[in-house]
């Protein structure tokens, strides 16, 4: 009897030791997203715990995977196995399920990430627009799950808030509120960027369909190659949308294409750096070094280098150059000098 009761303690003992573990399989994406992570930010899995991909609703996953290997531009179907773990063992801001790699069911190329880069707009709702001046563009981030651009007149910027395969959700998008002299393509091609519900990605070209699968936009990819007009030398003449008093020492800004470098005057101080990033439409400054005067009044200097560091974007018309931050909003205008 005491032998049998032994037995039915050691039954139930290993069946409570085994009640908190369970498997599951789902489905991890082939780019890691920005999140905020406790105290600042960091990268997180992104997973979909259902099978069918063109259905997926993808949702942030911050615990780690014990034996798993992240590969970015594949779909990974895994299947893990989950410990809940007991409260006091738990550290603060830790997840309470421990996971591990149990086995890789199957991997595929995850296509999504051939839509990150800058695009054109080649044809609005069926009318192509690709002869026109001052083309809406559009930039993807899948990584910090934003899109940005210009409608051709004023910048715009937004979350991706889900992307499958073959439809796309977009948040509410932000945009500066210019008035140029032509609206008419600018306010189409807004109004069809709302309609977006699905898309489809062939040979460098890149097309948005409504809810009832319509077309509404198409895109080309742009080209890589930096404007060489940037190439000049150019005189400040706003600092986020407010002109520059004409009475003092005007800010300049040299850029030099052959050397990748960025040099001139924030109007009291020299400076001089690396451009980190340029393309046909993006900008990005690292760190510039430069003099150290103080000068009488140094708002305009402090102004300027902030706004600086900022840029993310860049137009040319004619002889302006404009500057633009990561939402879209113009923080620096130049004009060509002489």
């Amino acid at each position: 009897m005491r032998i049998f009761q032994a037995g039915v303690i050691i039954l139930t003992t290993a069946f409570m030791s085994c009640s908190g573990t369970k498997n599951t399989s789902f489905w991890v994406s082939g780019y890691k997203t920005e999140a905020s992570m406790g105290a600042g930010k960091g990268e997180v899995l992104k997973v979909y715990k259902g099978t069918d991909l063109a259905q997926a609703k993808w949702e942030n996953f911050y615990a780690p995977i014990r034996g798993f290997e992240f590969e970015e531009g594949f779909y990974q179907q895994i299947e893990v196995n989950e410990i809940q773990l007991e409260a006091s063992k738990v550290p603060a801001d830790a997840s309470s399920i421990e996971y591990t790699l149990v086995k890789v069911l199957e991997k595929k190329a995850d296509e999504r990430l051939l839509l990150n880069g800058d695009w054109m707009l080649s044809v609005l709702n069926n009318q192509n627009v690709s002869n026109q001046e001052n083309l809406p563009s559009l930039s993807f981030d899948l990584s910090k799950s934003r899109i940005s651009g210009t409608d051709g007149c004023n910048g715009f910027s937004g979350t991706i808030k889900n992307i499958t395969s073959v439809s796309i959700e977009f948040g509410p998008l932000a945009a500066t509120k210019k008035m140029c002299i032509d609206m008419k393509i600018a306010d189409g091609f807004m109004k069809a960027l709302n309609t977006v519900s699905g898309y489809k990605y062939e040979n460098e070209k890149l097309t948005f369909s409504d809810k009832e699968g319509q077309i509404v936009l198409e895109f080309l990819r742009k080209s890589n190659k930096p404007n060489q007009n940037l190439h000049d030398i150019w005189n400040a003449v706003r600092i986020e949308g407010g002109p520059i008093n004409r009475m003092i020492q005007a800010p300049r800004l040299e850029i030099n294409l052959t050397t990748n470098m960025a040099m001139g005057s924030d109007g009291c101080n020299n400076y001089s750096g690396k451009i980190a990033k340029v393309s046909d439409s993006a900008l990005e400054f690292g760190p510039l070094a430069g003099t150290r005067k103080m000068c009488r009044d140094m708002e305009v200097a402090n102004r300027y280098n902030q706004a600086l560091q900022k840029v993310k974007s860049y137009v040319i018309k004619d002889t302006m150059l404009q500057l633009y931050d990561e939402s879209g909003n113009e923080v620096l205008a130049f004009l060509k000098g002489d």
